[in-house]
């Protein structure tokens, strides 16, 4: 599965793409950091301080945006890098792969090499749990709204139109349900890719219709709306003005 919709056009959005996964992951992850080395100092692409496994790990990740394959050449001056700063794992990733030699000069060691398509792939299973715990209590937030015991009740002067809205909000917010506790139960896996949701001016009427194929999507949506949604919720069961 991928983690992104698209590949990265440059070596900086190469850069930029591979930092944003670490850092969805839970990293500290930072781009373009000068590291110390036992001879010196050296810039390496992304730099990854992992807090969230134990023991607390660093990665060193060299990207590729090149049209050739990788040779053996690189990974060893590579190899030197991730010894001399002591990260537990170190990662090329290249856009056109590796030479057979580059390969052979990873065996035994904590070197990887992979296209940005297997380095989402690697870490797909982590950052899909590590991304829903992230947007997880914004959806907290609306299910009162959603399920009488949580607290909020259908006030008593509702008429036909009330109720009409309430289900026009919980469809153009439905993915915020589905990012619920029973998520977790499904490993943390979307049920309901792709789907269509409405999307609704301030008066609630539809103005349009959005369509959610991924998970990048689907967080994407979560992000940008993540407020509106609360705001439309509080206003119709008017706890704002």
């Amino acid at each position: 599965m991928n983690i992104f919709d698209d590949l990265p056009a440059n070596w900086q959005e190469l850069q930029d793409r591979v930092g944003q996964l670490f850092s969805e992951l839970g990293c500290t992850a930072k781009v373009g950091e000068t590291i110390e080395l036992a001879r010196g100092k050296k810039e390496v692409d992304v730099l990854v301080d992992d807090a969230v496994v134990l023991p607390v790990s660093r990665y060193v990740v060299e990207c590729k945006h090149w049209n050739a394959p990788v040779p053996q050449e690189v990974v060893h001056s590579f190899r030197t890098v991730v010894a001399d700063c002591g990260a537990h794992r170190g990662f090329i990733v290249s856009k056109a792969g590796f030479q057979a030699g580059a390969y052979e000069a990873v065996r035994k060691t904590n070197i990887e090499l992979c296209t940005f398509k297997e380095l989402q792939e690697l870490f797909f299973n982590r950052w899909k749990e590590a991304i829903a715990v992230k947007y997880m209590p914004y959806a907290d937030r609306l299910f009162p709204f959603w399920d009488p015991s949580g607290g909020r009740r259908v006030p008593a002067h509702w008429g036909p139109c009330d109720i009409e809205k309430l289900h026009l909000l919980n469809a153009a917010y439905q993915p915020f349900l589905d990012l619920g506790p029973s998520l977790a139960h499904n490993g943390y896996t979307l049920r309901h890719l792709p789907f269509k949701v409405p999307i609704l001016d301030d008066t609630f009427a539809i103005i349009g219709e959005l369509e959610l194929n991924s998970y990048r999507q689907f967080y994407d949506f979560i992000s940008a709306t993540r407020d509106v949604s609360l705001a439309r919720y509080e206003a119709l069961f008017a706890e704002r003005p």
